[in-house]
Order: C-alpha cells, then sequence, then structure tokens
C-alpha cells in the first residue's frame, strides 16, 4: 500500500493541475514549462497507470524506450501531452522513442479509429479539431500548445482507418536557457 501511495499523490496533483491549467486554457496563461533532464521511460510508465491500464482492460501500452534515454522537459506538461494522445486508442498504445543529436523524439502508436479526414484540417485547434464525438479536441489542442512550449513540434504522421501515429520533437534547452 505505501508505494501506491506517492503514485496517487502524484496522479491528484497532476489532475488538479490539469483542471486549473484547462480553465486558464481561453486566457492563455498557461505556464512555461519548469524543464528538467530526466528518464523518459518511468513517465511513459505512469501514462499508462494513470489510463487505468490493467490485466484485465483491453487496451495495452507497449513502451519501446531505453531505461536510460534522458529528455530534457518539464515533467507534468510531457505527462499530459502523452496522457492527451493515447486516451483515443482502443487495443494497444506503443510509446517509442529516440535521441538524435540535442533533440527526443517520440512516436505514439495507436490502434484507435484514427483520424477522420474532416477532423484533420483543424486537429490542433480548440472546439474545431475533435476526433470523438463529444469531444472538444482541446487535449490536442493543449498537447500541441505545450510542445511548442518546449521549443518543440507536435505533428500527425499517420492518422488512417487502423489507428494514429503522433510524432514529437523536443529540442534540449540551449546552453544559455
Amino acid at each position: 500500500m505505501q508505494s501506491f501511495a506517492p503514485k496517487l499523490i502524484a496522479s491528484l496533483d497532476r489532475a488538479i493541475a490539469f483542471c486549473n491549467d484547462t480553465l486558464r486554457f481561453g486566457r492563455v496563461e498557461e505556464a512555461a514549462p519548469r524543464r528538467e533532464k530526466f528518464q523518459l521511460r518511468p513517465l511513459a510508465e505512469e501514462v499508462g497507470d494513470g489510463l487505468g491500464l490493467s490485466p484485465t482492460t483491453r487496451v495495452v501500452i507497449v513502451i519501446g524506450i531505453e531505461h536510460d534515454l534522458l529528455i530534457d522537459a518539464d515533467r507534468d506538461q510531457l505527462y499530459r501531452v502523452l496522457s492527451n494522445l493515447a486516451r483515443n486508442s482502443l487495443q494497444a498504445i506503443s510509446i517509442a522513442a529516440r535521441r538524435h543529436m540535442n533533440t527526443t523524439l517520440i512516436r505514439l502508436t495507436d490502434t484507435g479509429p484514427g483520424v477522420p479526414e474532416r477532423a484533420r484540417a483543424h486537429l490542433f485547434q480548440a472546439f474545431q479539431g475533435s476526433v470523438r464525438k463529444g469531444g472538444t479536441g482541446l487535449g490536442l489542442t493543449i498537447a500541441r500548445e505545450l510542445v511548442v512550449a518546449h521549443g518543440g513540434e507536435l505533428r500527425l504522421a499517420e492518422g488512417t482507418g487502423s489507428g494514429a501515429v503522433f510524432e514529437i520533437e523536443i529540442p534540449d534547452r540551449g546552453p544559455t536557457q
């Protein structure tokens, strides 16, 4: 039980911060990233835990990230990005990452419904790019804003029929940052 408590507290803290950030969204008050270097794999594992995945659920998460791969990012903001992207999956989520020069490249692949053509034109625009019925499109919009705040890029690489592939590039901070 004691090992579960820190994860629960971290999840609650993230939920509170997420609610506050969502309420501030329309007022352009997103906090600047509080960057640090950390191992990416444990964060990706937390995303799976946060989605409530277990052996009895239909959705599985496969993490293809080396244990020693470091990323220079805001841990909580990156958690939100990966969590927002992973929520649309129906059966499997794969999170892979690698380093290329001074940039971390993350690829999130899911086996969800894909991204309908009509949603692609406004995919990262609030209240216009929703993929799910009844959705607001805020998840993808916020995810992209958080990545851009890191000096990075979020894009839909593939989105047809049997799933979607999102790519995230987050460069390390420069020496003066």
